[in-house]
């Protein structure tokens, strides 16, 4: 039988204080693993830039130009954000308030006494879980604004760090790493940076292809806010699954203001096409290709570390699936086939 490689239980080792603390000190751990995401994606821009220039432009400053493209557009985004979410809350609070306000009668005439009091106590029942659900959404969003503030910061900082230090990272691998194995242990690295920078890469793309399908649906229906909903879903395609969701919050939020009913049917076409879309044309083409893994292994990964560690848990699904099949192809198969 084949001696198991040290460096094996090194990585096993990592991985697991990497799992505890995010666990008990989620702020700080979840940041740096965005933050190495970001890094990620500003490297996919940085290539493509060197590429654009046909190699004339050195990758100090191609970082640098893509670090302030990415970081410019999640900045837009989240300046836009709030103002839009408040303002056409509001309106939507006020045509609550006013249909709430209104006689039973006159919102429903000509139906029989009894239905017409079951109706009155259903719209006085609504009434009341809207004004406190709304109390209580607005104090719990003012109560995490400090928490929100140093993972920013801590994000930021960490990003620009990570992308200066890591052409030197194979300079510590002799200081994490024993050196009995030295070669399986930088495949092994080397392999994984590679496979989670093609995942990040195809998200990119699969990213850039669902916010333009959200942002040409908006614009045929006239939606407001269509650009800046195209780069949120952009953004959110990050996010496996739950992405379509985050956006659809603000989008509800416009289409209900402006076109009532009939805004929320539209939203949800466009939203229902762009999902659909990606689901079984985009997805399959550009992922499947990429990082080869089956949708339902991704799913049922996501749902069981979202249980572990709530949002950072469906974010790292598919970083953690790749590093379990990337032991898996660099040390196990290389053990069971001496075995």
């Amino acid at each position: 039988m084949k001696k198991i490689p040290n460096s094996l239980w090194w990585i096993l080792g990592y991985f697991i204080i990497y799992m505890i603390s995010l666990k008990y000190i989620p702020t700080t751990v979840g940041s740096l693993t965005l933050a190495f995401i970001f890094v990620l994606i500003i490297e996919n821009l940085s290539k493509l830039l060197i590429k654009l220039f046909r190699g004339k432009i050195k990758r100090g400053y191609s970082i640098l130009a893509s670090s302030l493209i990415f970081y410019g557009v999640m900045s837009y985004s989240i300046y836009s954000i709030v103002p839009i979410v408040i303002k056409e809350g509001r309106n939507i609070s006020n045509f609550i308030i006013s249909f709430l306000s209104k006689p039973t009668e006159q919102l429903f005439p000509g139906i029989r006494k009894e239905f017409l009091n079951v109706i009155q106590d259903i719209l006085q029942w609504l009434g009341e879980m809207f004004s406190k659900y709304a109390g209580e959404i607005g104090g719990f969003v003012i109560s995490k604004i400090p928490t929100i503030i140093t993972f920013t910061t801590l994000l930021v900082v960490a990003s620009t760090y990570i992308s200066i230090v890591l052409p030197k990272i194979k300079n510590f691998h002799s200081y994490i790493f024993p050196n009995s194995d030295r070669d399986i242990s930088e495949n092994f690295l080397k392999e994984l940076y590679s496979d989670l920078e093609r995942f990040v890469g195809g998200q990119m793309i699969n990213a850039f292809f669902v916010g333009l399908i959200v942002w040409i649906g908006m614009v045929i229906f006239k939606i407001n806010h269509a650009g800046f909903l195209g780069i949120l879903a952009g953004i959110t395609d990050f996010i496996p699954f739950l992405g379509v969701i985050v956006t659809a919050i603000p989008a509800i939020f416009i289409g209900l203001s402006q076109y009532k009913m009939w805004g929320l049917l539209y939203v949800l076409i466009v939203l229902t096409a762009a999902n659909q879309i990606e689901g079984w044309i985009l997805a399959p083409k550009i992922l499947g290709d990429r990082v080869k893994l089956n949708w339902f292994v991704v799913l049922v990964a996501m749902l069981a570390l979202s249980e572990i560690y709530s949002f950072t848990g469906v974010l790292i699904a598919v970083p953690i699936l790749i590093f379990i099949r990337t032991i898996w192809r660099v040390y196990i198969i290389d053990i069971l086939k001496n075995t």
